[in-house]
């Protein structure tokens, strides 16, 4: 089982998988396969040393030492036998308990050693504990190589050897014991420095083996799981040298049908190899990685898209093989395809489209326009891009109120409609424009900015000037019709009542205009009509309203006057203006006015009783004469 992801470094699960643990386990494993070796070698030097000493030990102490010997070098050889299949199937096992036991077999073998200097010998001149403790010295050597995979089996060794030849020196004089002292002392330094420097080195190599084979692994459980086929190419005559498992199904072999293979098998045809070979070859000469997509023939004979990657793996020596990635793009270049048409479409109906299509950013700065050429023309895209709605020195036209509502809006993230400015454009004009959009999210949700489309709504609203001018002015004149004038003496009226003032209607109708119209046209009438309507404007104030209110009827509403004298003064100017000679294609024509007076609050409270009070005194005027300025009373008199 493998260990959790959240094992500490000392739990089970962990320490038994670990590179510590792994490293002993291959302690272990050299430890048993050098131990058959090392086992008979101490057999034969316990013969050996038996041999020598034979004359000089007695048999029945000496057979049992190299007995005791023989059957602990044949003990550490079957346990060496037994745990090294095991070790070698990298089976699960407790490495630190068999080397402890491995550890004792070498403590009594190292105790059998050093007691080899308390056999009882006749040596008066110590000659041949001098040559005994010499060969433990080579002993201890030798087992410093011998037991460099464990440094427990070598301290149990070379403690239980020192500790009995300690014990003897301690038994003899002063002087041999200095010297033997000194030299047994030289020995167990050479010893432990020996092994020191082996057993790093081994454990250091091991370590390296171990990182060198998880990179490995993990190598190859990327190469295995990769979501792209991967293949390493060698020139002829290997070709592929190894792939995974995707690259075999991308192409439809079977896995083990690959190594071997020559690559023009997945080309349509080997010409379109041999242009990829020539043309890959001097990009990955170079060290840079190659990147094509083209078509490749799988096992059935079927095509798809491929987008292939090459690079080197030596690029100084290309006989090393080049690597190769392949993906199966046909669905994202079908993907691709559909998107482009769809843009394509998408732009051809804005461009035939009379809107603008804009997109802002997360911080409603303008990034895109797109549009007919003809509406392009007019925006000043320059500008505009980079900056908020806001920002844009040239837009006008929207109230204080208006631009808090929209903004709170756009920091909402939510739709608008309909939001009206006005932008100057290149050709100094200023438009007017409508503007609405819709916030734009990403796949998780997060805001990243605004669309819409900007609609130039400058003709419609001057259409909708001039009908509502039409629909309160007259169309000869240019004068307020007589809508208009009922509405404006209705707000002269509400204004004199709350000021406690006095206003008056002057009724104008043209005397000798219908000969004129008659005899020479309407298109002359007409144009007697414009210039009576201005010179009726420059006979008052810009507060007070003229207006033309059928045929030859002119009405004049004057504002605040004082006295009804104020009233007959500019009658009486605006008939002595009306008498004027009117000059039209070098024929001079010549009318006359007359003009009822209706005064408020004296002749009537609303608009109709002025009218029509005005229009009875102007008949009465009329019935005199004419050319005369009538007041209205209630008695017909004047």
């Amino acid at each position: 089982m493998l260990p959790r992801r959240n094992d500490p470094p000392d739990h089970p699960a962990a320490a038994a998988h670990g590179p510590d643990a792994r490293a002993q386990t291959d302690c272990l494993r050299h430890l048993m396969s050098l131990a058959a070796s090392a086992s008979f070698s101490v057999g034969i030097g316990a013969i050996l040393v038996s041999i020598w000493l034979r004359d000089f030990v007695p048999t029945h102490v000496l057979a049992p030492w190299l007995a005791a010997m023989l059957a602990v070098a044949a003990w550490r050889i079957v346990l060496a036998r037994r745990l090294l299949p095991l070790l070698k199937e990298a089976r699960e096992m407790p490495a630190a308990r068999h080397e402890r036991r491995y550890a004792l077999l070498t403590a009594i073998t190292g105790l059998l050693w050093g007691l080899a200097v308390w056999l009882p010998m006749d040596d008066p001149e110590h000659t041949r504990l001098f040559a005994l403790t010499a060969i433990l010295f080579c002993v201890l050597l030798v087992s410093s190589s011998t037991l460099v995979a464990s440094r427990l089996a070598f301290a149990a060794f070379a403690t239980m050897l020192a500790l009995p030849l300690v014990a003897r020196l301690l038994t003899l004089d002063d002087q041999i014991t200095f010297l033997l002292g000194g030299g047994v002392l030289a020995m167990c330094l050479l010893a432990l420095t020996s092994f020191r420097v082996h057993h790093r080195t081994l454990v250091t190599a091991l370590r390296n083996r171990l990182q060198s084979e998880d990179l490995l692994q993990q190598q190859r459980v990327i190469f295995e799981s990769a979501g792209e086929g991967i293949v390493l190419l060698h020139p002829k005559p290997d070709y592929v040298v190894d792939c995974n498992r995707r690259f075999a199904e991308l192409l439809g072999y079977p896995l083990d049908a690959m190594r071997g293979m020559a690559p023009w098998h997945w080309h349509p045809d080997r010409e379109q190899w041999k242009r990829l070979v020539a043309d890959s070859l001097p990009v990955i000469a170079r060290g840079h990685p190659y990147q094509q997509a083209l078509q490749l023939r799988r096992a059935d004979d079927t095509l798809f898209w491929g987008e292939v990657t090459g690079m080197a793996v030596d690029p100084d020596n290309l006989r090393a093989g080049t690597v190769w990635i392949v993906s199966d793009v046909t669905a994202k270049r079908a993907a691709e395809a559909a998107l482009a048409v769809s843009e394509a479409r998408f732009r051809d109906l804005v461009r035939l489209s009379s809107d603008l299509y804009w997109e802002q950013d997360a911080q409603f700065r303008y990034t895109h326009f797109d549009g007919s050429p003809e509406i392009m023309a007019n925006i000043p895209i320059d500008q505009l891009i980079g900056r908020t709605r806001w920002e844009i020195a040239g837009l006008v036209g929207v109230p204080e109120a208006r631009w808090k509502e929209h903004i709170e809006t756009l920091n909402r993230h939510e739709p608008f409609r309909d939001f009206i400015y006005q932008l100057g454009s290149h050709s100094g004009r200023v438009l007017w424009y409508s503007i609405s959009g819709n916030p734009m999210f990403d796949a998780d949700g997060q805001f990243v900015g605004y669309h819409g489309t900007a609609s130039d709504i400058t003709s419609r609203l001057e259409t909708e000037a001039r009908f509502r001018h039409l629909a309160y002015h007259d169309s000869l004149t240019g004068l307020p019709n007589r809508r208009l004038l009922e509405d404006r003496i209705g707000q002269a009226i509400r204004t004199a009542r709350r000021e406690e003032g006095q206003l008056a209607l002057l009724l104008i109708d043209l005397d000798r205009f219908k000969p004129i119209n008659d005899t020479f046209g309407h298109a002359i009438g007409d144009r007697v009509l414009e210039a009576t309507g201005e010179r009726l404007r420059n006979c008052v104030r810009a507060a007070d309203t003229v207006a033309r209110i059928g045929g030859d009827e002119f009405v004049v509403l004057l504002t605040a006057v004082s006295t009804t004298g104020d009233a007959l003064q500019v009658a009486e100017k605006i008939i002595a203006r009306i008498a004027e000679p009117i000059d039209i294609d070098g024929q001079r024509h010549q009318i006359g006015g007359s003009v009822g007076i209706s005064l408020y609050p004296a002749h009537g409270g609303s608009a109709e009783d002025l009218l029509q009070h005005a229009d009875q005194a102007m008949y009465q005027g009329k019935q005199q004469g004419g050319r005369t300025a009538t007041i209205y009373t209630p008695s017909g008199t004047t």
